[in-house]
């Protein structure tokens, strides 16, 4: 089974998943039910957009990623190698 961790400070390893997810928002809430179904030996780091704004803001801006919800971004060697939004949040998609 995956590693889910909230993501708390602006800080992340250099290989790891981020998840962002909004708590109110139905398409985010299939697509958390896949990340936690999820197996991968990287963490998976955890932010709700709404309640961690400041949090989703720094993911975008320091991995060059526009900011959507939900999210899945795979972060390798420091920087964002594949992103999954929307509905291509599936454990089919990501291969895990």
């Amino acid at each position: 089974m995956s590693t889910i961790i909230p993501l708390s400070e602006k800080s992340l390893p250099p290989a790891c998943y981020v998840f962002k997810h909004s708590t109110t928002c139905g398409i985010s809430a299939m697509a958390a039910r896949e990340v936690r179904a999820m197996t991968t030996d990287l963490p998976i780091y955890w932010i709700n957009v709404r309640e961690q704004r400041d949090l989703s803001d720094w993911v975008a801006e320091a991995y060059s990623v526009t900011h959507e919800s939900p999210q899945l971004i795979l972060v390798r060697d420091g920087k964002a190698q594949q992103v999954w939004s929307h509905y291509d949040v599936s454990r089919a998609n990501v291969g895990a």
